[in-house]
């Protein structure tokens, strides 16, 4: 089958074209043509449809080559441009050249003509195929940037300030958006709900049901203290618009400053660390669910209030940082995160968030940060 070619041929000769288009159909193309003699006739016809190819004489009657070249370049059209003439010289040859021509053959020698146009033709398809993609890159960025700069501001702007505790969070996103999240968010009788989230994947679309589920929380948490409550409704509800290969871990802390208790409920989250004045490992608070969107009918219960006392530490924490791994392929590790915590345990929490997230980047085999990372530390004073 032969390969389409449209052809806007500047030629004063109308067997000179004629010429043109039997050697392109000799070479294997299926010749759409148009002839032109003038100026207005090629602002016309270059306007009207698009072009594959264009042959022009140098020198005609009212027209020439040069004059069509520039009509051409400020129509900003990206069409091949090849002169074809009877013999101008080498000088004018390489003048129009420079100019923009991206080729130039003699009448009387067209044994080029058809490779010629092949390479062209192929040179401008790689070159819009090239620029569509620069412009589908460009536009992919700009949708993260934006998504990026909405869900900064879904992130708490500071840490409450509650009598006798220290509180602080923070997430660092692989991608410009991404799905990990954590919130402070108030519950009824002068309660604090802590959460940290972290849906499948991060860009785009993880940021989104991110957002979602964030809303989801804020509504249920404004009505209810009971955390397995509020997970199994937030469930319910994310399973109607979670796909099959999406899904949501989820812990959920409320704290009690006034008894200085907490309970939890997680949806098969990763442990939040608990350790005591002395750095000494308590009972985590662990996974009592399966994580959210899975099954509509799942129940999430909520473990029972927790004492808290004097220099408690907890650390709630996606999988981000112990899942870093070192160029020995070595991961992060429980240990180390328990190191870095300790080791900071005298200092503010912000302070050993930041340490503990620094560790994370320090342990990475290059600085590509491949997930997430999010944690909140709580410290009783």
């Amino acid at each position: 089958m032969s390969d389409p070619l449209r052809v806007l041929i500047i030629e004063d000769s109308a067997l000179d074209a004629k010429v043109l288009v039997g050697l392109l159909q000799n070479g294997g193309y299926e010749i759409d043509s148009e002839r032109v003699e003038t100026a207005s006739e090629f602002s016309e016809a270059i306007q009207r449809r698009p072009w594959d190819i264009i042959l022009a004489d140098y020198n005609l009657p009212e027209f020439n080559g040069p004059e069509a070249l520039l009509l051409l370049q400020k129509s900003e059209r990206d069409i091949p441009f090849i002169v074809i003439s009877g013999g101008i010289g080498e000088d004018l040859a390489v003048q129009i050249m420079k100019s923009g021509a991206h080729d130039y053959l003699m009448k009387g020698n067209l044994a080029r003509l058809v490779p010629a146009i092949a390479r062209e033709v192929r040179e401008v398809r790689e070159r819009t195929m090239r620029r569509e993609a620069e412009s589908a890159l460009h536009a992919a960025n700009e949708q993260m940037r934006i998504a990026h700069e909405i869900q900064q501001r879904l992130f708490p702007k500071e840490a409450p300030a509650l009598d006798g505790f220290d509180i602080a969070g923070l997430t660092q996103s692989a991608d410009e958006a991404g799905g990990d999240y954590y919130d402070y968010i108030s519950m009824p009788n002068g309660c604090l709900g802590l959460v940290v989230g972290d849906v499948t994947g991060h860009g785009i679309g993880p940021a989104l049901l991110m957002a979602e589920t964030r809303a989801y929380l804020r509504i249920l948490t404004s009505h209810s203290n009971d955390v397995g409550h509020i997970l199994t409704q937030a469930n319910r509800v994310l399973c109607e618009d979670i796909d099959a290969e999406r899904f949501v871990t989820m812990l959920l802390v409320m704290l009690d400053p006034a008894a200085r208790t907490i309970c939890h409920a997680s949806a098969g989250h990763p442990p939040g660390l608990w350790l005591d004045a002395k750095g000494k490992s308590k009972p985590d608070l662990r996974r009592n669910g399966i994580p959210l969107g899975l099954r509509p009918d799942t129940q999430y219960a909520a473990s029972e209030p927790q004492q808290l006392e004097p220099g408690d530490l907890l650390a709630l924490m996606t999988d981000g940082v112990e899942e870093s791994l070192s160029a020995e392929d070595e991961l992060f590790g429980n240990e180390r995160v328990l190191a870095t915590i300790r080791a900071g345990q005298g200092g503010p929490a912000k302070k050993i968030v930041a340490a503990l997230h620094d560790a994370g980047h320090a342990h990475l085999a290059a600085d590509v940060q491949p997930d997430d990372y999010t944690t909140i530390v709580l410290k009783a004073l």
